[in-house]
């Protein structure tokens, strides 16, 4: 009961956040390829992440583009990994699965890494069940992941508030500029206009002393 209400909590959120989650289930000591849609448009690296029981997140591997080499970080190995894409999808492929190889694994960005405070966002996210497993931690797997979309979503919006901040204070502070320098220009042209009564009132009365 409570994997399957944990699950149905992903998809929502899942949903709600535009990414995509799917189910695999596979027997020990196949081999299986997680897949992940590539939604980025612009060059960015992409990595595969995996979540156990715990909230906490490890980074697999990552790539720049379909032709760039592959990096593995600690604890993961190419003879069990291999990460490869063909531009509009990546894929994980990993070999000989065990129990230990069940949990959530997504793919995605790093968001927010240009202000210091870095998560990692989602495109896809798939839940690897490896026959054997019991229910309850296949529970505890999915909680996790939805408390960490949460946090996600907490660090994006608060990402999204501090642009709308930014953008929105660039007109002010223009319109500010735009009036103190108005008052400056407006005396500008007023001693211009006394400058030019004082010209002409010296050369009217250059004329009627040539004139007497």
């Amino acid at each position: 009961w409570w994997s399957l209400t944990a699950l149905t909590m992903t998809n929502f959120i899942l949903a709600s956040l535009f990414c995509q989650f799917h189910t695999v289930s596979v027997r020990p000591a196949e081999d299986v390829t997680l897949m992940c849609s590539n939604f980025s448009e612009v060059l960015s690296h992409i990595s595969w992440f995996k979540m156990n029981s715990s909230p906490n997140v490890s980074r697999i591997s990552s790539m720049l583009g379909a032709e760039s080499n592959v990096s593995l970080f600690d604890g993961f190995h190419f003879s069990k990994y291999n990460m490869t894409s063909n531009i509009t999808n990546l894929f994980l492929t990993i070999r000989e699965v065990n129990i230990s190889d069940s949990g959530l694994y997504f793919c995605g960005p790093y968001v927010g890494a240009a202000v210091g405070t870095a998560v990692p966002g989602v495109f896809t996210a798939t839940h690897l069940q490896v026959e054997g497993k019991m229910d309850v931690i296949n529970a505890a797997f999915i909680i996790s992941f939805v408390l960490f979309l949460v946090e996600f979503v907490i660090v994006a919006l608060a990402l999204f508030e501090q642009a709308n901040l930014l953008q929105n204070l660039d007109p002010d502070c223009l319109s500010y500029a735009a009036l103190k320098s108005h008052p400056k220009a407006k005396n500008y042209t007023r001693l211009s206009d006394e400058k030019e009564l004082e010209t002409n009132v010296l050369y009217a009365a250059t004329r009627e002393t040539h004139q007497e």
